[in-house]
């Protein structure tokens, strides 16, 4: 009986551990299944980025379309000329840059796993695809234009049938007539240049020559002629950066520089009013030159220098018919003709004297005056000679410093200036210098510097008085003898010195010129 309990039991314990096991192999199975689709190899991605820039200057170029294939993603370079693409699978690529006007580069790139790749591109213009500039045309002046003023601006127009932004650079050759060409800009960016100071009456040639990376285009030569010379009224001294030059001008607004090179001073106009004479120093020594009164045919003169006490000081005269100078060179008169020929010794300095000025008229059977210092530029001494035979007309001496004598139009008044004040110092400092005009016959002497008086009756007023602290200096008559031309400046130099007219009784002082002296009429 127990036997059969114990088989029985066993049997019915079999079929459940079967079961057990099957389900246990079952939960395996599936839990293998799930594992299986949970871990998928994921997705890898890095970063392309780089900058795009000019071969040849390494300027960034932006609007740079920048392709990576295969996957067809485009990305544009900014101002900078930067470009990147973000999330990009890994893998190799062939990555392009591209614009207009430039050659295609490309490049090929591993993109790795969160890292970032740097492909930079150096851009080289496509020269089959350039095509040239246009051919400059005139803008201003016309070519074959006249009455062109002195100084003025040169333009032209080009274009590059390319890229509307394109940058083109111009070189431009100038010259006049009868000169080589010669290359006075390079490079320019814009199309104008602003030429000065051109002669009078001259015919000037200028070309431009447009270009672009590649290709030269030479423009036409065009020409014009500058303005016939303008009767201006007045020549005269300035200094320019420390150097005294000379200026002619109708008003002193619009005035014309007519020297260059070294200090130029003392400008003297020839009777017939076509030439100026100046004195020098461009060789070191002093020496007078001739130009045309518009600045041209500049010739030297002398061979011997003139010379006296002091530089500025001097003064020199044309003879009254305009084919001689006449100057001093230290104790000996000289005279020079205008072409420098035909050197002589006119008279001949008392013993210790020397020659400071000179004028020349042909009234009166002929004469000249002189100024002669001594020792000291306070020593002065003034003699009217006759011309023919050097006999002694009138001899003025005084105390206190004298300038340079003239002649009045009918020889028979000489125009100077005296300090009044007789004062001296080692400078040769004056206080009150004044202009006076002396009568030859008489002897007898007028204070221009202190006016006039004008009006009738009870109304009477001074007019033309020179101004408290100041000196009149440098006086010459115009050609009709109506009025003086002169310089002022303060008694201590502490200003510009100024030209100024004033009637030749003395009356209606006008200023005319600031910053200039030793004037002359033309």
């Amino acid at each position: 009986m127990f036997k059969s309990i114990k088989k029985i039991t066993k049997t019915a314990f079999l079929p459940k551990l079967l079961l057990t096991l099957l389900g246990i192999a079952a939960s395996i199975a599936g839990l293998l299944g799930c594992a299986e689709e949970t871990f998928v190899t994921p997705k890898l991605y890095g970063k392309l980025q780089g900058n795009v820039v000019l071969y040849d200057t390494r300027q960034p170029v932006s609007n740079v379309v920048v392709r990576l294939s295969p996957t067809g993603r485009t990305a544009e370079t900014n101002n900078e000329g930067f470009y990147s693409f973000d999330s990009v699978l890994v893998g190799k690529y062939t990555i392009q840059a591209s614009k207009s006007g430039f050659r295609l580069e490309a490049s090929t790139v591993d993109i790795e796993d969160s890292r970032t790749s740097t492909i930079d591109f150096f851009l080289t213009d496509d020269q089959t695809q350039n095509r040239p500039p246009t051919k400059p045309s005139v803008v201003n002046p016309l070519t074959n234009a006249t009455d062109v003023t002195n100084n003025i601006t040169l333009r032209w127009k080009s274009t590059d049938p390319d890229r509307a932004d394109s940058s083109l650079t111009y070189d431009v050759y100038f010259f006049r007539e009868g000169q080589p060409s010669t290359l006075i800009a390079a490079n320019l960016k814009e199309d104008s240049l602003q030429v000065k100071d051109l002669r009078f009456e001259t015919t000037y040639y200028w070309q431009v020559v447009v270009k672009d990376r590649y290709t030269n285009v030479y423009g036409e030569t065009w020409s014009f002629k500058t303005r016939q010379f303008p009767d201006l009224a007045y020549v005269y001294s300035k200094k320019i950066n420390g150097l005294y030059q000379i200026f002619t001008s109708k008003d002193g607004v619009e005035e014309f520089q007519l020297t260059q090179n070294g200090s130029n001073w003392r400008p003297v106009v020839s009777p017939n009013r076509q030439e100026i004479a100046f004195i020098s120093n461009i060789e070191t020594d002093l020496h007078i030159y001739v130009m045309s009164v518009n600045g041209t045919r500049l010739r030297k003169v002398t061979t011997v220098p003139i010379a006296g006490l002091s530089p500025t000081d001097l003064s020199f005269c044309w003879s009254p018919d305009g084919s001689q100078l006449l100057y001093p060179s230290n104790n000996r008169l000289y005279s020079v003709r205008s072409d420098g020929t035909g050197l002589r010794v006119v008279y001949q300095a008392a013993a210790g004297r020397l020659f400071a000025g000179c004028d020349w008229t042909a009234q009166l059977n002929g004469r000249l005056v002189v100024r002669t210092t001594g020792g000291s530029i306070y020593d002065n001494q003034i003699i009217v000679y006759n011309e023919s035979n050097a006999d002694t007309i009138r001899t003025y001496r005084q105390s206190g410093r004298v300038g340079n004598p003239v002649f009045s139009v009918d020889g028979r008044q000489i125009l100077f200036t005296r300090d009044a004040r007789a004062f001296e110092n080692p400078q040769g400092r004056m206080l009150d210098s004044r202009i006076y005009l002396m009568d030859i016959a008489s002897n007898t002497f007028t204070d221009l510097s202190a006016g006039a008086n004008t009006g009738t009756g009870t109304t009477v007023t001074i007019t033309g008085t020179k101004p408290a602290g100041t000196n009149d200096l440098e006086p010459r008559f115009s050609p009709t003898g109506a009025k003086i031309i002169l310089t002022n400046t303060n008694n201590d130099d502490s200003s510009p010195r100024s030209i100024y007219t004033i009637d030749v009784n003395g009356s209606n002082r006008v200023l005319l010129i600031n910053g200039a002296e030793m004037p002359y009429w033309r």
